[in-house]
C-alpha cells in the first residue's frame, strides 16, 4: 500500500512538471506575443488615429497603423519585413511619426528629424516618409524642407506628435498593452481594434494572419516609389534629396512643392 501511494505521489509530481512545463512553453513561445484586442477607450483610441498627421500609401484595402519614431531599430526591421506583405495585398500603410521629447534638457531628436515630421504631418507625403525611411539617420539633412526650429506653426506641429503619443499609451496600458514601438494596430474580420506593440518578430504573423497578408512577399510585389539609399559610412555621407524629385502623396497636399517622380539620391563625400 505504502508502494501504491509513493508510486502515485511520484506520478502526480510527473504529470504536473510536465503540465506546468506545457503552460509555460505555450506562455512564452506563443501567448505572450499575441496581440490585445481594445476592450477599453476604443472611440478616444480612433479618434487619436483619425486626427493624427498619417502618411498613408493611399492603396484601397483595410487600414494598418504603424506608430513609430525615426531612429527606433525595430520599427525599421518591422517596416522592412511587413510592409512589402501587405503592400502586396492592398492594405493601406498609415504611419504615424513622432518626435521623441527632450529629458532633462536633453534633446533625443535633430532638428532635421523634427522639420521631417512637421512636414510629414503637415503634407502627408509618402514618397517623402519613404526617402526619410530608407536613408541612414546620420546622413538625413532634410534637403528642401522648412526647418521646424525658430518655426512657432511647425514647432506646435512637432509638438503635436508627442502629444499624440503621451495621451496614446496611457489608453493603451489601460488595456494591458506593454508600450513597446513600434506600435501597430488595425482592425480584424469582426471589426474588432487590435494592438501589437510588434517590438519582435514573432509577432508578425498574428498581424498578417488577421489581414490576410502572405508570409512572404510575392517576386516583384514590393509596392514602394523610393529605392533604398546607399549604405552609410561611419562618417556618415551627406545625402541630398531635391524637394522637386519627391512624387505627390496619396494624402490632399496642403502645398504644391513636390512634383512627381521618384526621388533621386546623390551622395556627396
Amino acid at each position: 500500500m505504502r508502494k501504491f501511494f509513493l508510486w502515485a505521489a511520484l506520478t502526480l509530481l510527473i504529470v504536473s512538471t510536465v503540465v506546468g512545463v506545457g503552460w509555460w512553453a505555450y506562455w512564452n513561445y506563443f501567448e505572450r506575443y499575441k496581440p490585445i484586442t481594445v476592450e477599453k477607450e476604443q472611440a478616444a483610441i480612433q479618434k487619436l488615429l483619425d486626427s493624427a498627421g498619417y502618411v498613408a500609401s493611399g492603396t484601397e484595402g483595410p487600414p494598418l497603423y504603424v506608430i513609430t519614431f525615426r531612429d527606433c531599430k525595430e520599427c525599421s526591421t518591422y517596416e522592412d519585413q511587413e510592409f512589402p506583405k501587405f503592400a502586396a495585398i492592398g492594405v493601406d500603410r498609415r504611419v504615424i511619426a513622432f518626435a521623441p521629447a527632450d529629458v532633462e534638457g536633453l534633446q533625443k531628436s535633430t532638428p532635421a528629424e523634427r522639420s521631417t515630421i512637421a512636414e510629414l504631418w503637415l503634407n502627408r507625403n509618402w514618397s517623402l516618409y519613404e526617402a526619410w525611411r530608407t536613408t541612414p539617420v546620420k546622413a538625413w539633412a532634410a534637403p528642401g524642407i522648412r526647418p521646424a526650429d525658430g518655426d512657432l506653426a511647425r514647432s506646435a506641429v512637432v509638438q503635436a506628435s508627442r502629444d499624440f503619443k503621451d495621451q496614446l499609451e496611457p489608453l493603451l496600458r489601460a488595456n494591458g498593452v506593454e508600450v513597446r514601438y513600434p506600435i501597430v494596430m488595425w482592425r480584424d474580420k469582426d471589426n474588432k481594434l487590435k494592438v501589437c506593440a510588434c517590438s519582435d518578430e514573432k509577432m508578425y504573423h498574428f498581424v498578417r494572419e488577421d489581414l490576410g497578408a502572405p508570409e512572404k512577399a510575392p517576386a516583384g510585389s514590393l509596392g514602394e516609389t523610393v529605392s533604398p539609399a546607399p549604405a552609410s559610412s561611419e562618417a556618415a555621407e551627406a545625402v541630398i534629396i531635391a524637394p522637386e524629385a519627391y512624387s505627390a502623396s496619396a494624402e490632399p497636399q496642403a502645398t504644391g512643392d513636390y512634383g512627381p517622380g521618384a526621388p533621386e539620391v546623390t551622395t556627396v563625400q
